[in-house]
């Protein structure tokens, strides 16, 4: 049997990504305005001073949570569980490339032209406002398969992972497993439609909220005791519930 020492500090750094991952994610999710107006978003963006700057919270809290799940995969990886947050992992890197270059395009590419309607003279303001909203529905497209890959299937992998891998509560795996399904239909609402809709946009904000609250409770479980996971066979019931000092 092979056991990490226990002052590696590996654990504890994917343990702190997680949790400040998850609170820049509260953040910049609580900032980011929610409409499905696609017209109406266009002078909205353009008179919100804090777009550029929400949009890249957004994209340093996935890039932080991104790096506390490679942590989670290696703790697992000497468990049956070890493909399946492997799996958990491809998707989540491939899905979060995707969530980033939608970010940004939100972010950085829709503020540029929200601008330059708003300052566009009359004559050429409808033209602007066509050239944005066409940008906006190809981002929609994009953004839908990063709800479906990252937050929907990845999540689901490590939901899986964690709950049959015996170094943590079953349970705890299983409400990861719950935000990414709720996660992963309302992309499919949304790709069905062929549009935002409204009850797409409030089941996956629900559902990402489930998900952003497990992947702190992950973080702090990992940070309190980082030694559980990196031996074979021990009980971690312990791990989610509180440890002592």
């Amino acid at each position: 049997m092979t056991t990490r020492s226990r002052r590696d500090p590996w654990p504890r750094i994917s343990g702190a990504l997680l949790v400040v991952g998850a609170v820049i994610g509260i953040v910049g999710n609580a900032l980011h305005p929610h409409t499905v107006d696609t017209g109406g978003v266009v002078p909205a963006i353009a008179a919100n001073g804090a777009w550029v700057g929400i949009h890249l919270t957004i994209m340093v809290a996935i890039l932080l949570i991104i790096g506390g799940l490679v942590g989670l995969t290696d703790q697992l990886g000497d468990t049956s569980a070890g493909p399946l947050a492997r799996l958990g992992l491809a998707a989540a890197l491939l899905g979060g490339a995707v969530v980033v270059v939608s970010t940004s395009i939100d972010g950085f590419v829709m503020k540029a032209l929200s601008v330059a309607w708003a300052g566009a003279p009359a004559s050429e303001a409808a033209a602007g406002l066509r050239l944005a909203i066409v940008v906006k529905e190809v981002d929609f497209g994009i953004w839908s398969m990063g709800m479906l890959v990252f937050f929907g299937a990845a999540f689901a992998c490590f939901g899986v992972a964690v709950a049959t891998s015996g170094r943590y509560p079953a349970w705890f795996g299983l409400i990861a497993v719950l935000g990414a399904a709720g996660s992963s239909l309302a992309a499919l609402l949304q790709i069905a439609a062929s549009g935002e809709a409204q009850a797409a946009e409030t089941l996956f904000l629900a559902s990402s909220a489930v998900l952003t609250l497990w992947v702190f409770g992950l973080g702090v479980a990992m940070w309190r005791a980082p030694e559980v996971g990196f031996q074979r066979g021990p009980s971690v019931d312990a791990v989610v519930a509180p440890v002592g000092p």
